[in-house]
């Protein structure tokens, strides 16, 4: 057992060690029969631990957090009251007639609305309030600490995407290019003004939202593609697809374009066509994208997946902005260099 788990576990035996002297406590002042109550105490713990662990481990993150409120309180009262009907059940024929020797004599004085039933109301209740607020304040503590860490990964991934695509060499090449096809293809030298500017304006004005249209996305890839085309003279070496439509598909910016970059990076030497492929399949609840690339096995190429900056950033920004619902896998098999993106959009 770890470390983390160790001590998680020693602080869920201390918060039910809490529990069972605090209400030992508040109710022997009373009666004076410290022991009696903390032996009844005792025999409802599985019960009381079962009705907090399903109500925070189970209600609270599946429903309350998924904002399905209606479920949640139905789910609550109907859990609690059951435990309190056996509770109450246990308690009157079980646990109060083993400890109180003279339980005959005044057992027809309580019920559930006497002062030992409240207390099973009250005791419970106190318990999973407790419980609940624990809960809920870790969740919206790491909730905030992953907004932080988000907003960080979002600035370095900025910069990261800044120095890599807009950065001198990126622009002097295919402003040479551009002026090379003013000459040759006037037509297709405006065009590519085009799709440069629609980069530098997409990157600048509209990635630094949350969200941004899958159209939009795409259409960013398609002009980098592009410019990449005429960097590399021979269109054949990168195919790019697209299936499915991403009519109101909202997704994460430049969550794509570190992968299609470090294709370029390391894959368009190779001689094999197209030695870039970079496929993206839209469906209702999944975009499936994969970027392939061929490098040449006969140099020796440095390869930084996962420990460039854009990819580290981008590998984190998807754990926090789509936790359990994204999939990466990376495959190096010879001369052929591949990845598989899976993400489940909101």
């Amino acid at each position: 057992m770890t470390r983390q788990k160790l001590t998680r576990l020693f602080l869920h035996i201390l918060f039910w060690t809490f529990i069972i002297v605090f209400f030992t406590f508040i109710y022997g002042i009373r009666s004076g029969k410290y022991f009696e109550l903390f032996e009844i105490l005792l025999g409802t713990l599985p019960l009381d631990m079962l009705c907090t662990y399903f109500l925070i481990y189970f209600l609270i993150p599946v429903l309350l957090l998924n904002k399905q409120y209606l479920w949640f309180i139905l789910s609550f009262i109907v859990s609690f009251t059951v435990v309190v009907i056996i509770e109450w059940t246990i308690n009157y024929f079980i646990l109060y007639p083993a400890i109180y020797s003279d339980y005959d004599k005044w057992q027809d004085t309580i019920s559930y609305f006497s002062g030992s039933g409240l207390m099973i109301y009250v005791s419970l209740g106190f318990v999973i309030l407790l419980a609940s607020a624990i809960k809920l304040s870790r969740h919206w503590l790491q909730s905030q600490q992953d907004k932080a860490d988000l907003e960080i990964q979002n600035r370095k991934s900025e910069l990261a995407l800044l120095r890599s695509q807009v950065n001198p060499h990126f622009l002097f090449n295919t402003l040479n290019n551009i002026d090379t096809l003013i000459r040759k293809d006037p037509d297709k030298a405006s065009d590519s003004v085009l799709k440069l500017s629609e980069i530098m304006r997409y990157f600048i004005y509209e990635a630094t939202a949350e969200k941004v249209p899958l159209e939009k996305e795409i259409d960013y890839l398609r002009s980098f593609i592009e410019l990449q085309r005429i960097r590399h003279k021979d269109p054949g070496t990168i195919r790019f697809r697209v299936s499915g439509s991403p009519g109101g598909v909202v997704i994460a910016p430049m969550l794509f374009i570190p992968f299609v970059e470090n294709a370029f990076k390391h894959g368009i030497k190779s001689n094999r066509i197209p030695a870039i492929t970079v496929d993206l399949l839209i469906q209702p609840r999944m975009i499936w994208f994969e970027v392939v690339n061929f490098v040449d096995t006969l140099h020796t190429q440095e390869k930084d997946v996962g420990k460039g900056i854009g990819l580290s950033n981008v590998i984190r920004r998807l754990e926090l902005i789509y936790p359990g619902q994204h999939s990466l896998t990376i495959e190096e098999v010879e001369d052929t260099y591949k990845i598989v993106l899976e993400i489940q959009p909101i």
